[in-house]
């Protein structure tokens, strides 16, 4: 028996009076569900207490108006014993009750958020259950704005009740359900509700493997909505189909503000659509597409978006696989837009060439509004770095490159020195990952007459463009290891069985040295031991010398 109930009874009445103040049923706003049976208890009415003075002649006993099979009857009284605090908000009051209905240990730290205007539970191990009783305390809130369940497998069951949550919230505008394990339906749900919220500015669906079906009902969500303006999607797995959904979308919509599409595997069909959708915009300001497969089809694409958009101010496009004849393209396009501030293309096979060719237009167009140059991961080489040097003293831009190229090592007064080497293949493959670029890119980079080959003159002067410069000797060396089938030219597979050579080479020097590593340390102990009985007997014979 709870200890309130050894109070005399004439303490009763007042005890009983002062709880029924804890939530009144002053509002008919139910959180109504028809999700079956386990949500059947979810309605706030039913969490509040009501007095009934003709109940068993018991003036002010109370009761719960519940119908659910599902949840033990459990009286408010007993929720003391978990949070002793009964002074609280209405919210937070509901929260008891409803942690007491669905048997949970209230959470100290959802309690006090609830008077606050964030609530932030990122990787909290929070089931549908407690999502459940947090979702019933935020039904008439109006002080949270912002609710963060990143990283909490709430699943479908969750999303249903934070859903429901929303029909009648109107005070949160940010959510965040990314990496919440939504993938089975969860994109239908969530398109369906937001088509009649109007309160919801931010949403947050990253990382719960949307697929391209799911993509429709995004976009149906994107193209009806009126209200959002940040919208996050990225790692997902749209793919070719679902960039053709979202594509549709952006060309709709004009609300839309932000939008992350990273990590989608959007390639071909699906990276032109994005671009055409692009094209059509009028609202968007910021795009993130990093980490997909624009290529060379969406670089073309991109090229003319870019020419007719005029409200995007920052654009990520890293990681696309967009080489130095893909980044051409763009730049065109890129060189006609006079909006665009920020641009992030790194951890692409631009080579040194492609990064040059971007700064010495930006030099050269004082149309471009860019300010910020994201090259990451692309070598540059000292005529960029100059360069570099002479165009910020004439207008405000900050460049992040990669690995700065310098070839003191090739030259002498100034002058390129030839170089002799027995192996000259190394040479062209440690070229290839300074550059960071593929085999593919490699050949393309070298390759001036189109023709997927690359003769010696081709091999020679590519190689010289970068400040290498090998002799007869070592070009005649690279030929005869790389042309395989002798007909003076290398292609893509001579490249690759070179490649491999290179590569098992790099690996077994990697084990020599690992396996020799202990043998030196050893070495190298001894040595220490040598060195240090030597001098101690010094010691032992200079404190002899001064006896005597």
């Amino acid at each position: 028996m709870h200890a309130l109930a050894k109070l005399p009874q004439r303490l009763r009445p007042k005890r009983q009076a002062s709880r029924r103040l804890v939530a009144p049923e002053t509002s008919k706003r139910g959180f109504s569900s028809k999700y079956g049976a386990t949500s059947s208890s979810i309605p706030l009415r039913m969490f509040t207490c009501t007095g009934n003075a003709d109940r068993d002649g018991q003036e002010g006993e109370e009761y719960f108006k519940a119908d659910d099979s599902d949840v033990v009857s459990t009286s408010f009284d007993e929720v003391v014993d978990f949070v002793p605090d009964t002074s609280g908000s209405v919210s937070q009051k509901v929260y008891q009750r409803a942690c007491a209905r669905l048997q949970l240990i209230p959470s100290k730290h959802v309690y006090s958020r609830l008077e606050q205007t964030e609530i932030l539970l990122p990787n909290c191990f929070l089931g549908h259950t407690e999502v459940k009783a947090l979702a019933i305390a935020l039904v008439q809130n109006n002080t949270v704005h912002t609710l963060d369940l990143h990283g909490n497998e709430i699943g479908i069951a969750g999303l249903k009740y934070v859903v429901e949550m929303l029909q009648e919230n109107r005070s949160i505008i940010d959510l965040n359900l990314s990496f919440t394990a939504l993938r089975d339906g969860g994109a239908e749900i969530i398109a369906n509700s937001l088509v009649r919220n109007t309160s919801i500015v931010k949403l947050n669906i990253s990382g719960n493997d949307f697929q391209e079906n799911d993509a429709y009902f995004i976009s149906e969500m994107v193209q009806k909505s009126k209200t959002l303006r940040e919208l996050n999607l990225s790692h997902n797995c749209f793919r070719e189909n679902g960039g053709i959904f979202i594509g549709k979308a952006i060309a709709v919509n004009g609300s839309l503000k932000s939008l992350d599409l990273s990590w989608n595997h959007l390639r071909l069909k699906g990276a032109v659509a994005i671009c055409q959708g692009l094209q059509a915009n009028t609202g968007l300001t910021r795009l993130f597409l990093s980490w997909n497969g624009f290529g060379m089809e969406g670089s073309q694409e991109m090229s003319k978006a870019l020419v007719k958009n005029k409200t995007l101010v920052e654009l990520d496009l890293e990681a696309n696989r967009i080489n130095i004849c893909a980044f051409r393209l763009l730049l065109n396009g890129l060189l006609k837009n006079n909006t665009l501030k920020v641009l992030k293309i790194g951890i692409n096979p631009l080579t040194t060439e492609g990064a040059m060719s971007i700064l010495k237009a930006i030099s050269e167009d004082d149309a471009t509004a860019l300010i910020d140059l994201d090259l990451s991961e692309v070598a540059v080489g000292e005529d960029f770095t100059d360069l570099l040097d002479e165009v910020q003293t004439k207008r405000p831009l900050r460049v992040k490159y990669g690995v700065a190229m310098r070839h003191e090592d090739f030259k002498r007064n100034g002058k390129a020195v030839v170089l002799d080497t027995d192996d000259p293949s190394s040479i062209l493959f440690d070229y290839m990952r300074r550059k960071n670029l593929r085999l593919i890119d490699l050949l393309h980079s070298l390759d001036k007459d189109k023709s997927y080959t690359l003769d010696r003159e081709e091999l020679r002067n590519g190689l010289l463009n970068d400040g290498i410069p090998l002799s007869s000797r070592s070009m005649d060396i690279m030929m005869e290891k790389l042309d395989r089938n002798t007909d003076g030219f290398v292609d893509y597979e001579e490249l690759a069985l070179g490649l491999r050579d290179y590569m098992r080479k790099i690996t077994k020097r990697k084990k020599k040295e690992s396996q020799s590593a202990p043998i030196k340390s050893q070495i190298e102990h001894l040595k220490e031991a040598i060195r240090m009985r030597i001098e101690n007997s010094r010691q032992q014979d200079s404190s002899r010398e001064w006896r005597i």
